[in-house]
């Protein structure tokens, strides 16, 4: 069972809909700007497929913030409709599950409060799934070397262990999750000091307890074993434990919500390791006791048919290079099974990454761009790599209505093969040390230039179509120019037609031209 298409309609960063085609299910290695929409990506994932966070779950917390565009007929302005789709391998076509408003979450029993969005058989498989997947992002690295709300990080840890990353993980295979034991412990906390009340209430921490620590002694051992991939680390996890919690009479207060961890280095036991030790070393620790609760997590190892999702999103930013590819093997060699989505930020190393993981077969390497839609408008993340724009472009207008979107995957539609006309045909534009950052007009001109050249020189063959230009010309002025413009930009839908299949007529142009 393998994700095959991630769907978002006005979902955070995302205005209108977007699609993340994965077929065949390949792990992804994700490159994404800042506000490029990457970690939009990763929520909408983990906040799907996770038992993290507490139920109701509405996903219209999550909504795109920015108002659609008018209609251009009435000018109403339609209401934004937060969406999000996971499409599984596991029928033909795809089997489609979807977190919508006014119905339950997908993972969320039927209480009888809101329509079902699952039956319950697709409830317990993707239940399943997110007790066997992990989500870390860098915040949650910060979390385990930094302290930030508490001046304790043993209850830093604790918290972000407990209730947060290993919720819905099952110590020891059995049929509560440790989310489960701790909430238990929570809802127990006794309103008097009676001894019927205490000992109830710390009865639910003592099954709490017992549930934690044996977890804990295999997950410490784990990981000393997966930090061994980092090269000359020398460092070792010597103690991850909790001593337990309990109610204390007294006051009907709970203590021992924390965990101790004991790091040492170079076979020097480390009292404060978070302060002594680099950025590099608190990531591998981190990153080594998080990826080895993951691998705990597996109720069946034996079974490579079953989802089970691990998600990355910028963990490696602590990492040089030489600590890095490392990674990259520890999660070749020892999450075979798992489909990784692994994001970042950092261009080198998606190059890096992608070089190394093509060689496995199993990966696919995209990139998130925010495109720009205007003057005072917010910006469109837009998929690069085997994504066809102009498609994109006819779904923008032709399902969601959307003449600013469509007009966006018009004008990277156009400007990519402008790029690539201008560099075949070796057309002289002025130096700029980014050539991104060249302008299309001179572009432009510089190919009407060449192709003029070209027509004088050599017995009036053409490089061009010379029918295009005045439609090109018209594509510019009608839509194009007019996403430059501050305020919406005053589209209409015959002109972003007319565009969206000049356009076209222009990519699939023999060069040179032969009438």
């Amino acid at each position: 069972m393998r994700i095959v298409r991630l769907t978002l309609q006005d979902f955070r960063a995302f205005p209108g809909g977007f699609e993340l085609p994965l077929k065949g299910g390949p792990n992804l290695l994700l490159h994404g700007e800042n506000g490029a929409g990457k970690s939009s990506l990763a929520v909408a994932l983990r906040e799907f497929l996770s038992l993290e966070h507490p139920f109701p779950r509405p996903v219209d917390q999550f909504v795109h913030a920015f108002p659609a565009q008018p209609d251009p007929t009435t000018g109403a302005i339609p209401a934004r409709v937060p969406r999000v789709e996971l499409h599984f391998d596991t029928a033909t076509p795809p089997e489609i599950v979807a977190w919508v408003p006014g119905q339950l979450h997908p993972l969320q029993l039927d209480d009888g409060t809101a329509a079902a969005s699952t039956t319950q058989p697709q409830r317990e498989l993707l239940v399943g799934v997110s007790r066997q997947s992990g989500f870390f992002d860098y915040r949650a690295l910060l979390r385990t070397s930094y302290k930030q709300d508490t001046p304790d990080l043993g209850r830093q840890l604790f918290k972000l262990f407990v209730e947060n990353l290993l919720a819905g993980f099952r110590p020891g295979g059995g049929a509560n999750t440790l989310g489960e034991f701790w909430s238990e412990v929570r809802k127990a906390r006794p309103s008097t000091r009676y001894k019927r009340e205490m000992r109830r209430a710390n009865g639910a921490a003592n099954s709490f307890n017992l549930s934690l620590a044996p977890f804990l002694a295999t997950l410490q051992t784990e990981a000393n074993r997966l930090l061994d991939y980092f090269p000359r680390h020398q460092m070792r996890v010597v103690r991850l434990a909790h001593a337990g919690c309990q109610y204390v009479k007294a006051t009907k207060a709970l203590i021992g919500d924390r965990l101790e961890l004991e790091v040492s280095y170079a076979g020097l036991p480390l009292p404060k390791h978070e302060e002594f030790l680099n950025e590099a070393r608190l990531t591998a620790i981190g990153l080594s006791i998080f990826l080895a609760a993951v691998k705990l997590s597996d109720s069946n190892p034996a079974d490579s048919a079953a989802l089970r999702i691990l998600l990355l999103d910028d963990v490696l930013i602590g990492l040089d290079l030489s600590n890095r590819v490392p990674l990259l093997d520890l999660l070749h060699k020892e999450f075979a099974n798992h489909q990784i989505f692994l994001f970042t930020h950092d261009v080198v190393w998606f190059d890096i990454a992608k070089a190394h993981t093509e060689e496995w077969g199993n990966w696919k390497a995209v990139s998130l761009f925010a495109v720009t839609a205007g003057v005072g408008m917010p910006e469109i993340p837009r998929l690069k790599g085997d994504m066809e724009d102009l498609v994109v472009a006819e779904r923008h207008l032709n399902r969601d209505n959307d003449l600013r979107a469509a007009a966006v995957y018009v004008r990277a539609a156009y400007e990519t093969r402008l790029r690539k006309l201008c560099q075949k045909c070796g057309v002289a534009v002025g130096y700029n040390p980014n050539p991104h950052d060249v302008k299309t007009e001179a572009l432009w001109k510089g190919l009407l230039r060449r192709h003029a050249e070209r027509k004088k020189s050599d017995h009036g063959k053409r490089l061009i179509d010379e029918t295009l230009v005045p439609r090109i010309s018209s594509v510019r002025s009608a839509v194009l120019n007019r996403l430059a413009h501050s305020g919406p930009p005053a589209l209409t839908e015959p002109d972003v037609r007319a565009a969206i299949q000049t356009i076209r007529d222009f990519k699939s142009m023999n060069v040179p031209f032969d009438p």
